[in-house]
């Protein structure tokens, strides 16, 4: 569904094997971020409970896994994320608000964008840029600050520069959600000053295909 700027934007994991003592870290979790016992589902991978890994915060004890709800979450909240999410068009909506005096409303607003598991992060998100790393706090991705990208086949001999300002996918059941999004973005030559700025924001309920 990626296209041009001003119409549409741009735009796992094999069942944990049962081993009575595997390296933490080395598995990567079920279809139900399930492990084996003694282990808790992180970013994807079995961790020894007590060990280190890249999770946030888990409930105290239990065989089995509720997850506790601070830091980056546990892997089932990353899960949550992960799939193509839809814009429900006719109660979604992308403003925006531009210093040539351009104050858009496109509502129905209808898109979509791409959560995958990250690298760096535990998500990375596609939306006009190829990827924003985000963390997890809770129900909620959070992008990382100072992040930005160029593209320059939008619109011939333009440049645009975008900002990741916010990009809050908040869900519960990892089927529905809502997004709010704020990607600031300057244009101008390819070579040169930018000649413009625009803020466009993206509100509403989304549903994962």
């Amino acid at each position: 569904m990626l296209g041009a700027l001003l119409a549409m934007p741009l735009l796992i994991a094999a069942a944990c094997g049962y081993s009575p003592n595997p390296e933490s870290g080395t598995l990567q979790c079920g279809s139900s971020n399930t492990c084996p016992e003694g282990y808790s589902c992180r970013s994807g991978r079995c961790w020894k409970d007590g060990g280190g890994g890249s999770g946030g915060t888990t409930g105290s004890g239990g065989g089995g896994g509720t997850t506790g709800t601070g830091g980056s979450g546990g892997s089932a909240s990353v899960a949550n994320f992960i799939g193509t999410w839809v814009f429900n068009g006719a109660q979604s909506k992308r403003t925006r608000q531009c210093t040539d005096g351009t104050n858009e409303i496109m509502m129905p607003w209808d898109d979509s964008f791409i959560v995958e598991a990250g690298v760096t992060t535990p998500l990375k998100i596609g939306y006009y840029c190829p990827v924003w790393n985000a963390d997890v706090n809770g129900t909620t991705t959070v992008i990382r600050a100072g992040q930005s990208c160029d593209d320059t086949t939008m619109l011939a001999g333009t440049k645009f520069t975008f900002h990741g300002e916010t990009f809050n996918l908040t869900t519960t059941n990892g089927s529905t959600g809502t997004l709010e999004a704020s990607l600031p973005y300057e244009y101008g030559p390819l070579v040169g000053a930018s000649t413009g700025s625009c803020t466009m924001k993206f509100t509403g309920p989304v549903t994962k295909n």
